[in-house]
């Protein structure tokens, strides 16, 4: 029994040292593979640090673009809401004089007079044409004032004109 505890003895002394001889390889293994990550790890930072950068800067200048383009398309877009608000000028003096050629001067009167705020603020909005446009006020209140005492005998072509003239200027302008 003692020549087989000595050979299982011997046998284990064996095995241990091979998986001691395992293990320190395995270790010298890992390190490597380590170190190897290590590096692979600093050289990716070395080339995504400048990449970032860049992205960052290219960010910035599509953003700076698109806040620009927006900025011009929303100017674009209330200029031409503006002018429309012109055309629906032209309309309600039309609608006007509908009313005083029916006879309806107190109603003629006060759709007149509702074009004047409109009429005002399209010349803040478009200042070229601010004197023409605001010049309409003192013709507004002499034909309201006209149309409420009875007298419907002049039309509002002078006021009608000079809106298709200005806004006939704006489009020459667009183009």
């Amino acid at each position: 029994m003692n020549t087989i505890s000595h050979i299982l003895l011997s046998m284990l002394l064996v095995l241990v040292a091979y998986l001691v001889v395992q293990n320190q390889q395995l270790r010298a293994e890992l390190g490597v593979i380590s170190t190897t990550q290590n590096n692979a790890a600093g050289i990716l930072a070395e080339t995504l640090t400048p990449l970032a950068t860049k992205i960052d800067a290219i960010n910035t200048v599509t953003s700076k673009i698109g806040k620009e383009t927006d900025d011009a398309f929303n100017q674009k877009l209330t200029a031409l809401q503006k002018r429309l608000d012109l055309y629906k000028l032209i309309g309600t003096l039309n609608q006007a004089n509908q009313l005083r050629a029916e006879g309806k001067g107190a109603e003629a009167a006060e759709k007149l007079v509702s074009t004047k705020k409109p009429i005002w603020q399209a010349g803040e909005t478009f200042a070229a044409h601010k004197t023409k446009l605001q010049g309409l006020m003192g013709t507004l209140d002499k034909l309201s004032a006209a149309w409420k005492s009875g007298d419907t005998s002049t039309a509002p072509d002078a006021v009608r004109k000079t809106l298709e003239a200005v806004l006939g200027e704006l489009n020459n302008e667009q183009k």
